[in-house]
This record gives C-alpha cells, structure tokens and sequence, in this order.
C-alpha cells in the first residue's frame, strides 16, 4: 500500500502529510538546528542569531517554491509529534530529493533511511533516476553513499550526487 505520495510505507507510527501554514514556527526551528553549529562560532547574540536564521530560512523557503513548481513539501511526524521535514522535486527528469532534515533527537536512528528508501523506491518503480546536492561534510553524506548515490559533481559548497534507477 502507497501513501498518496506514492511513497511505500514508513516505519510504524511515522507519516508524512502536507506542510501547512501552521508549521512555519516548527520549519523554523528546524532549520535553526541545521544553522546551529556555524551560528556558535559567531559573536552575535541570540537575538542576531534567530533574526538570520529567519531571514535564512525565510530566503530557502523561498528559492525552493519558485523554483520547483509541483514540489512535494511534507512534513514528518512520529506518533503526532513534527519531527522532520521532506521535500520532493517530482517535475519530470530525476526525481529530486530536494530536502530530508529531522530534529536532532531523531537523527542517527534510521528515520532518514527510512525516507530516503521511501523516495527511491518511488523513483524505481517509476523508472526515474534521483538526484539531490548535499554538502560534502553534512553527515547524511555518508547515508547517500551506502544507499546508492554517486557523487558526481561538486557546485559550490555542493556535493551532486545521483543514484541510476535499480533495476532488481
């Protein structure tokens, strides 16, 4: 059975559904957390800290909805608590993993492997390759890698990574 995402089913107790206005303030601190190890190494205060956070994420939000027209923006909850975010390019060509962060608490114990799985296996079944930047230092690197991807190209600060449609 396929969520209506066509996404294969997650973990017991985790969903996806569509974000909604009402999740701007959980996007936020989200995002913050992501922001949180180069903002500790700035002098601001906390007050300057959460201004550009904002703007930051504000300017993301932004960029990702102008454009990829079509996007799936989905928010991640475990048992009703928001626990991560997971945003999906689906116009045709690879489907693009555009975004997959969880809160803290929630990384490192399989939840993203899960979603990645989730997207890749749509992408098979509708015969499309996948294709996501990531930075090169970002530990999800690594979870990319042993699922499949193949560093292609670096842009930036990105690392263009690529997984081919499995066959099997």
């Amino acid at each position: 059975m396929w969520c209506e995402w066509g996404l294969s089913p997650l973990p017991m107790g985790m969903r996806l559904r569509t974000v909604g206005e009402e999740d701007l303030p959980f996007l936020r601190a989200l995002y913050r957390t992501v922001r949180d190890p180069e903002l500790a190494m700035t002098v601001w205060t906390e007050v300057q800290k959460q201004a550009f956070s904002d703007s930051q994420f504000a300017l993301q939000d932004r960029h990702y909805r102008s454009h990829y027209p079509g996007a799936l923006f989905l928010l991640a909850e475990y048992e009703g608590e928001r626990v991560g975010r997971l945003y999906l390019g689906t116009a045709p060509g690879p489907l693009r993993l555009m975004d997959i962060t969880l809160m803290p608490a929630w990384r490192g114990r399989g939840w993203g492997t899960a979603l990645v799985r989730a997207v890749l296996e749509r992408a098979d079944r509708e015969g499309r390759e996948t294709l996501l930047f990531v930075e090169a230092n970002n530990p999800a690197y690594g979870l990319y890698v042993r699922e499949g991807f193949v560093h292609e190209a670096v842009e930036g600060v990105y690392v263009r990574m690529r997984r081919p449609v499995n066959q099997a």
